[in-house]
């Protein structure tokens, strides 16, 4: 049935498909079927969201949930159709999820941090302040993170951390912005760093090679200034002539080193947070190595709050979102921890495995 041509009828089942799981949907829907004061419930499956909508405002809420989406997700199709009304139906629910059939939808990619996450990851006053892996409902890891679908927290790597309290609290309230959130975690209830910040820093500055596990598995990191450590790595990954990609601050930062047009900047602050290929300066400081004998640099911004930690430590911690505005004192070749030709190291007894000839340190 046409979501226009729905406005007769009281009760509605619909089906969502696309990008729906990870991406904040249920809530989106929670939120809208409370301003529309509309009863039913919504749930994840295997082919996407499934939801049940009561109550005298269903075409304006189909309205708002095709034309409002959360930033990350996507709609490929919605499904309507007219169901009998449930009398003794009281509120909207998130219902558990259902696992009944072959999977046919998708999750949502890892999205580098929200400008709100930032806020909280640079305010001394916020629980979260520092927290290497803080998210929302709006950002941070899910393909990486998800070993099932459909999606909760259950199926992914944050089940072994329960919520504190806190975490409990927000996860439940409508209102809050990690509502249904399921990565969600805290200082003191979520994973944490083998080391603290100012030492990996310390390493880095001194030459070292760090292997540093990411969201989607461990990555090699060193001074793109220092000429040694870059050679090293290079010898080390046995990538012979091919260019390293080099991850800076800001776009402040990227304007030391890069040429950044306009549609550049635009695409390097995508919340994928690509690798973009940019005029490379010649004023710029970084090693020779980096990319050898190129008149191009691939330059990206940081993905996720370790990689921002590591910035703002260089930077001196400064307090609020302004130091992002000045350039940053810090460029780091950012690759993958492989051997050439070998896949990638995700897991911790792995990378002691295969990343000690590699790396000086492994956090």
């Amino acid at each position: 049935m046409s979501t226009n041509a729905f406005v007769e009828a009281s009760r509605a089942r619909v089906r969502v498909r696309g990008l729906v799981q990870g991406v904040g949907f249920r809530p989106f829907a929670y939120g809208l079927a409370s301003r529309f004061a509309l009863s039913g419930w919504i749930m994840n499956d295997e082919s996407g969201v499934l939801l049940e909508v009561q109550g005298d405002a269903i075409a304006p809420f189909l309205s708002a949930l095709r034309n409002e989406l959360p930033p990350l997700a996507r709609i490929d199709a919605l499904e309507v159709e007219a169901r009998p009304t449930e009398r003794l139906e009281r509120g909207f629910a998130i219902a558990a999820s259902a696992h009944t059939a072959k999977v046919s939808t998708e999750i949502g990619a890892d999205a580098a941090p929200c400008a709100a996450c930032l806020e909280e990851l640079f305010d001394p006053r916020d629980r979260r302040h520092r927290y290497p892996f803080l998210n929302c409902t709006h950002c941070g890891p899910r393909f990486s993170i998800t070993s099932a679908l459909p999606y909760d927290r259950a199926s992914t790597s944050m089940a072994a951390f329960p919520m504190c309290a806190d975490c409990a609290r927000e996860y439940a309230d409508p209102r809050d912005r990690r509502f249904h959130a399921q990565p969600t975690a805290c200082p003191r209830c979520g994973p944490r760093l083998s080391m603290p910040i100012e030492e990996v820093l310390a390493h880095l500055r001194s030459g070292k090679i760090v292997a540093l596990k990411g969201v989607g598995g461990f990555q090699l990191a060193c001074d793109a200034t220092n000429a040694d450590a870059v050679s090293r790595l290079r010898r080390a990954k046995e990538r012979s002539g091919k260019p390293f990609a080099v991850m800076v601050a800001s776009a402040a930062t990227a304007a030391r080193h890069v040429t950044l047009a306009p549609e550049e900047q635009r695409a390097a602050q995508d919340r994928s947070r690509p690798i973009v290929l940019a005029r490379r300066k010649a004023s710029s400081a970084l090693a020779p190595d980096v990319a050898p004998d190129l008149a191009w640099l691939g330059v990206m911004l940081p993905s996720s709050p370790l990689h921002y930690l590591l910035f703002h430590e260089a930077a001196g911690r400064p307090i609020g979102l302004g130091w992002l505005d000045a350039p940053v004192d810090l460029a780091l070749v950012m690759t993958s921890a492989n051997p050439g030709g070998e896949p990638l190291v995700t897991d911790d007894a792995e990378a002691a495995r295969r990343l000690d000839r590699i790396a000086d340190v492994i956090v």
